[in-house]
């Protein structure tokens, strides 16, 4: 069958694409001058081949299905991605368009413009693979936690009862008393200490949002910590709080962290903590005020790091309240930062969605 596309050929032979001509058995008709940069082939060498027995075997199936719907819809360009032979024997990715021209009297074939997209896609298998094995680490992070945390707990809590035995039915020189308090507290330093790493771990795998009120978070909030803001005087006081998308059980562990802090790391003076909310654009913007220790410019930085304590070290605690904050606001998509002046009180921010208006909670 004689083809005319002489008329055609000028307006793709300087293509950056690879541009080929093909019949609807897929037998090359014609390749553009950039064939050769793009498959290491001559135009020449190709011409009488079927496309398809370039393409990679595991791709082919797919190929061939996508030029049978490209022959059924004329006018309708297709694309789709697979791996192609270069001249060398090597195979890289390929993006191809293709269009049905076989009515189009100058041209009469299929017209396939194809790029080379293997440093692309490479790139994002790569960002898959890394994104599949971090998942698999985490995972295992997560088992070994709460492995961790089922093992390690009972022989703690056998050392600290046993202890406490040990010093009730034993005489006991101070000397002696002092070391079973230092036992004790280790014992309770530790405990605390699996407990938080267990929380870190699990915090990623968040439910499906919800609409969730962050008023009854924050009432739900200052019940759990009533002791502690009893016992330090503190102020806690707050704007209307708007309804958001999020996950009820992470929402409270994020402001009681956050506020526990405010009234942990307190200065001199009368605690106050204030929550406000600001709307910007799809988002609410949460901020935790508060009048304590403050953070030096040089530190914020790393505050929401896993294990990094910067304030008084007598304030008890393992350095993962703040990483735990983190994983819950951008596993529920937002973001957290912290404004604070050294002396005079941090500002603990985040973003998180709001909830469509008149939705039903």
């Amino acid at each position: 069958m004689a083809v005319s596309f002489q008329g055609f050929r000028s307006l793709v032979e300087n293509s950056p694409d690879a541009i080929s001509v093909i019949d609807r058995r897929g037998a090359i008709l014609y390749g553009s001058a950039s064939t050769a940069n793009i498959f290491g082939y001559h135009p020449a060498e190709l011409v009488g081949r079927n496309c398809l027995e370039l393409i990679h075997p595991e791709d082919r199936e797919h190929s061939g299905r996508a030029l049978k719907d490209v022959l059924a819809r004329p006018h309708s360009p297709l694309q789709w991605n697979a791996r192609v032979r270069h001249k060398n024997g090597n195979y890289r990715w390929v993006e191809s368009t293709a269009s049905n021209l076989l009515f189009e009297v100058e041209v009469q074939a299929i017209v396939v413009h194809q790029r080379d997209i293997n440093a692309r896609r490479v790139a994002e298998l790569e960002r898959k693979e890394h994104a599949e094995e971090l998942a698999r680490a985490n995972m295992r992070l997560e088992e070994f936690a709460y492995t961790a945390a089922h093992d390690l707990r009972e022989p703690l809590r056998a050392i600290s009862l046993y202890t406490e035995m040990l010093a009730r039915n034993t005489r006991m020189e101070p000397n002696s008393l002092q070391i079973v308090k230092f036992i004790l507290d280790g014992t309770t330093r530790m405990s605390t200490l699996i407990d938080d790493l267990l929380s870190f771990a699990s915090t990623g795998v968040l439910e499906p949002l919800r609409f969730v009120d962050l008023e009854h978070i924050l009432a739900q909030t200052t019940q759990n910590l009533a002791v502690e803001i009893t016992e330090s005087d503190a102020m806690v006081t707050h704007d209307r709080l708007p309804v958001v998308r999020g996950n009820d059980i992470h929402l409270i562990r994020l402001f009681q962290n956050l506020i526990s802090n405010a009234v942990k790391y307190r200065s001199e003076n009368e605690v106050k903590i204030r929550v406000t909310a600001e709307r910007r654009g799809a988002d609410w913007v949460i901020r935790i005020e508060d009048n304590g220790l403050g953070i030096a410019p040089e530190n914020q930085a790393c505050v929401f790091k896993p294990f990094v304590r910067l304030a008084n070290r007598d304030v008890p605690g393992t350095g993962l309240g703040l990483a735990v904050c983190k994983k819950v606001v951008e596993g529920m998509g937002g973001t957290i930062w912290v404004q604070s002046e050294l002396g005079v009180g941090s500002t603990f921010a985040f973003t998180i969605a709001a909830a469509d208006e008149g939705a039903p909670l």
